[in-house]
């Protein structure tokens, strides 16, 4: 299903991203150079992540609180740990999604849907950790367990961005929700063959409802594919839907890639394709931007199970005005 939107714009954001994730290309607001923040474990650290990115995101805009209608925010811990547990430090309405790593999109569109019905001011945040999402969803990084080629390595970082009805120069041009699809693949260790189907499907049935190309985009942006997803991506849209797309990139290659020094098959988490996006791709000349976050949805109960891997992409079109 998607939607025209009229009247919702992004108008400002406040990135935090580790120091494995760092690199010259990539700007952010603030470096993470400790996984603990003075916490006393990697899952409180990460609470105190989204703290800091809110709060940077309020004082970059001089708002405060009572500014925020709603605050929206997700990550991987269980139960929406970080996303909870920061949301009680604030006095705002808050509502926490879990979309795995297209949590952020799910994000957008929630805030979307809200500035459409007049309400003016909300946040968007997501959060990942490596280590605890390694402690989580695999084996705690003490362990010493080898990582699969395939692998892709959870981005350490938060994000909070500013959704409005008030104008600026990002606006939300339309959404695309998506819709869960399994293939019955297993492999709890690469996700981006897993979620590629979900990402194609939808570019396919959004650039179908909007009687689009994907060459009306300059870029489209997917989450979490990487290197070897992003290969599955581009020949699931050909042989499936006879799309030959050349504009993609990915966000997990962007921030971890053999350009970079990195052999890590790409980056993942909620956070992924927030930091790509607000410190790399916005800071360049596309007009036309299509955001594609991908969503492993699987748990460690469904991987116990022997359960297949649903996976799901939700997408947001995005006008630049520069």
């Amino acid at each position: 299903m998607t939607l025209k939107l009229n009247n919702t714009y992004i108008k400002s954001s406040f990135t935090l991203m580790g120091r494995n994730e760092h690199n010259i290309k990539l700007k952010p607001d603030e470096l993470i150079d400790d996984y603990y923040n003075k916490e006393k474990n990697v899952e409180l650290g990460e609470v105190s992540y989204q703290i800091e990115s809110i709060k940077g995101l309020l004082k970059k805009e001089k708002l405060k609180e009572t500014d925020i209608d709603v605050l929206i925010s997700g990550d991987l811990q269980n139960q929406l740990f970080a996303s909870n547990f920061s949301a009680r430090n604030f006095n705002i309405p808050h509502l926490g999604i879990y979309s795995a790593c297209s949590t952020f999109t799910e994000g957008l569109i929630i805030a979307s849907l809200l500035t459409e019905k007049n309400i003016k001011n909300v946040l968007v945040t997501t959060s990942s950790h490596n280590l605890a999402s390694e402690k989580q969803f695999r084996f705690p990084i003490e362990y010493g367990s080898p990582r699969k080629k395939v692998n892709t390595f959870t981005v350490t970082g938060s994000v909070t961005s500013l959704i409005t009805s008030t104008k600026s120069n990002i606006k939300v041009d339309s959404i695309t929700l998506g819709k869960v699809t399994d293939i019955g693949y297993k492999d709890a260790n690469n996700f981006g063959a897993s979620m590629a189907p979900a990402a194609a499907r939808s570019i396919y049935e959004h650039l179908k409802e909007t009687k689009r190309k994907p060459s009306y985009y300059d870029l489209i942006l997917t989450g979490d594919l990487g290197v070897y997803g992003i290969d599955i991506l581009k020949e699931y849209l050909e042989k499936e839907y006879k799309l030959k797309v050349d504009n993609i990139k990915d966000a997990g290659v962007l921030l971890f890639n053999e350009e970079s020094g990195s052999l890590i098959a790409g980056g993942s988490g909620p956070a992924c394709l927030p930091l790509a996006l607000f410190t790399k791709i916005l800071k360049e000349k596309y007009k036309k931007i299509l955001l594609v976050a991908t969503g492993s949805l699987h748990s460690k109960l469904s991987t116990d199970i022997k359960e297949s891997i649903p996976s799901i992409a939700h997408v947001v079109s995005l006008e630049v005005i520069k």
